[in-house]
């Protein structure tokens, strides 16, 4: 970036994504550091320099919260736009890496992530079933996390892709997957950012790519994106209770105008569940 204004009508869209995604991150970390961490108050004489994964993004609402996994990348912004349209009554907390505040990459297991999410997602909800989601990656993780706890009452699975085979991919073909993930979000990052992002989305995508799921109890719903790769929903059914193919592709699913019709399923999924 040379600092010169946009002058294409797709610099000015990418342009703005990227000013769009930078302040609602910010928003979203700007209310973790305003509202009561997971740990406060809950764990006496826990360690306060770890900091919690967890980021509050609407904490009004009388229904069961809704926890949302960070995707590939690790940032919970993509989901700031989602949780205002899910409801007034309806809380919901993200999930964002501690990868990208310094915390450890290396060595990653999907297992051992859903693991650590779980016990600060019950720090905050410390009984009762669990509604989990996650988009990409996150999906997976929650999925995870239902297996391990055993007590989800529904989990939104995003559009996440799983292999036919566990399988760990190298340096080149991870740093393919991040420009292409990075050009689909709109986004130009520096050489700095680079260097903080990549070790975490790679990390992420290794993690997902060794992962094989296993039926869980409680409700599986799979949302899935019209334009994703066509054995992305086959490797989900015999997981799945219930499939929706959604318009857009991996990425438009979760922008305006698609973001409606993705809002308007969870919000019937997680209503049907919470009246149970």
């Amino acid at each position: 970036m040379d600092g010169s204004p946009p002058a294409t009508l797709e610099e000015k869209r990418r342009a703005l994504l990227r000013l769009r995604l930078q302040r609602e991150r910010e928003e979203a970390l700007a209310r973790r550091k305003g509202a009561p961490s997971a740990r406060e108050g809950r764990l006496p004489g826990a360690d306060q320099q770890t900091a919690s994964p967890i980021v509050p993004l609407r904490t009004d609402g009388t229904k069961p919260p809704l926890f949302l996994v960070h995707a590939a990348g690790g940032s919970v912004a993509p989901y700031v736009a989602l949780a205002a349209l899910l409801g007034d009554d309806q809380p919901v907390y993200a999930l964002e890496d501690p990868g990208l505040h310094g915390g450890a990459t290396e060595e990653r297991r999907l297992p051992g992530l859903a693991a650590a999410y779980l016990a600060a997602v019950r720090e905050v909800q410390p009984e009762g079933p669990l509604h989990l989601g996650g988009w990409s990656v996150g999906g997976a993780v929650a999925f995870e996390m239902a297996r391990q706890d055993g007590d989800a009452a529904v989990t939104l699975v995003i559009d996440t892709g799983i292999p036919d085979a566990p399988y760990r991919p190298g340096d080149e073909e991870l740093r393919a997957r991040f420009a292409d993930d990075v050009a689909a979000m709109g986004a130009e990052p520096g050489e700095a950012e680079v260097a903080e992002r990549f070790p975490v989305f790679a990390a992420n995508v290794r993690a997902l790519l060794m992962f094989q799921p296993s039926p869980v109890d409680g409700r599986v719903v799979v949302l899935c994106a019209e334009d994703s790769e066509p054995g992305k929903l086959d490797r989900w059914r015999a997981c799945a209770d219930e499939i929706h193919v959604l318009r857009g592709d991996h990425y438009t699913m979760l922008r305006p105008p698609h973001i409606e019709a993705l809002a308007d399923v969870m919000r019937d999924r997680l209503s049907e569940v919470s009246v149970r």
